[in-house]
Formats: C-alpha cells, structure tokens, sequence
C-alpha cells in the first residue's frame, strides 16, 4: 500500500510527541511512513522517446494498471538507510489488502508494528510500548486545499508520478539493474516542487510483472534509504482481521501525531 502524506509537516512530529518518542526512534517512523510510505505509487509524461519499443510513459501505465487490479500481497521487506556513513537496517513481513489495508510487522526491530485498516493508522514501538494512533480520515488540508492523507493505493500511486517528474535512467531499458538475474526498468523521479522529504527516486520496477520491487530514495541532506520487496505472493486469502490492532493495556497513546493543530 501507498500511503501518501500530502506536505504532512513531518517535522510537527518530533514537537507533537518528544516527551514519549525518542529523536532515534522517530527517524525510523519517518522512513517507514514513506515505505506505507514507498509511503511507498495520473501524470503526464514528461520524457515519451522510445526505448526498445518501452517508453516511460507506458510503463507507469502498466505499474498503475498492475497495482489497481491487485487484491492482496505479501512480501518480506528489507529498508536500510545511510546517513553520514551510519547505515541503520530494518526488516519483516509486508502485507496488503485492497483497498488500502496494510500490515508491517517487523523483525527488526523485533515487535514493532504498523498496520492500517485504512481508516486509521497504528504505529507501535515496542522498545518505549508506545502506539501513535493517526486517524487516516481527519479533517485537515494542505495548502493546496487537498486532503493530507490519501489511503487509497492507486491514488497514491497516481499522486507519485503526478508529484514527481520521470524518466528512464538510461537508454537501454529493461535491464538487470538488480544483480538477481532478472530484467527490470528503471525509473529515475525527480520532485516537481522541492518542498522537503525525498527529491530523487529511483523505481526499480520487475519488467515481467510490472510490481515496484526496489526504491532507492534520496533526501537534500544526502539521506539515502532503500525499501525492497522479496518473496512477495500476490493476491493470497487474507482476513480482515490481519488489520485489526489490539492496544496493550499499559502502553502509551499519542493521537494523531503526524498532524499540528494549526494544520
């Protein structure tokens, strides 16, 4: 699932709930949101030359239509994230049923969780048994007069190329881009409007089945986070109550803390 935050003032976050959420802590939230939140994909294409009969355009044609008829999916999921020379690595299970459910469980670090049943988001941290509570259907709008949150998947994949201009990242495409014997297009995105989180992407889309497999993302400071996908199932039996949260009876509650008050 995409979860696409829209100028979600991000940086509201560590004020709105420091005294429970370490500056550690929160940067991990943050790099996942964008993996719910890769966080984690209609436009113009803006780049449409040919390239062995592909074009970029048709493409993200194919990915939107892919992920549009998709029911379900599991993976396991892989992030690491360098930042001056420290490299931070998480992992766990993936998965996702239409529309706009999901479910991350993760390995490392052991116990922590994110899971949505598309209306409201829970982000539990196991190491403080803390639990951000956001609902996904709040009231607020950016700037633009548009709704921060978008928890449909194929809209947030529609949001993304429309945000983001795209291209291939070389002539010959596709390609084994991926060292694993497989062909995949690469798509490289830059942001339209430099209004902060990741500025450039690269898409590492599977030219067989047009799933978005790997995404290496960029920051303007340098931050460099890789999200991938691994194993994944698609379109298997998954109950609704996958995306049910259960809130420990002593854990801390921060509500709604991916939004100001003034937003």
């Amino acid at each position: 699932m995409f979860l696409a935050i829209r100028n979600s003032p991000l940086k509201h976050l560590t004020l709105t709930i420091q005294p429970i959420l370490p500056r550690k802590t929160l940067s991990w939230c943050k790099i996942l949101l964008f993996c719910v939140v890769f966080a984690f994909f209609s436009s113009n294409a803006l780049f449409s030359q040919a390239h062995n009969w592909n074009s970029p355009s048709e493409v993200v044609k194919n990915v939107k239509k892919k992920f549009a008829e998709m029911k379900s999916y599991t993976a396991d999921f892989k992030i690491q994230t360098v930042n001056n020379k420290k490299t931070s690595s998480m992992k766990g299970k993936a998965t996702y049923k239409a529309p706009g459910k999901i479910r991350y469980e993760f390995a490392e670090p052991d116990g922590d969780l994110i899971v949505s049943d598309g209306k409201t988001l829970w982000i539990y941290i196991k190491k403080i048994n803390a639990v951000g509570k956001q609902d996904l259907e709040i009231n607020k709008q950016n700037t633009s007069g548009e709704p921060i949150f978008q928890s449909a998947s194929p809209a947030g994949l529609n949001r993304l190329f429309r945000k983001y201009h795209y291209k291939f990242d070389t002539i010959s495409q596709p390609r084994n881009a991926n060292n694993d014997g497989k062909s995949y297009f690469v798509l490289s995105l830059e942001q339209r409007e430099k209004i902060g989180g990741f500025e450039n992407m690269l898409l590492y889309i599977d030219a067989e089945t047009y799933l978005v497999k790997k995404t290496i993302a960029t920051d303007s400071r340098g931050k460099q986070t890789t999200i991938e996908f691994v194993n994944m199932v698609l379109d298997p039996e998954v109950e609704d109550g996958t995306f049910n949260y259960h809130i420990s009876g002593n854990s801390k509650i921060v509500n709604n803390p991916l939004v100001s008050d003034n937003q």
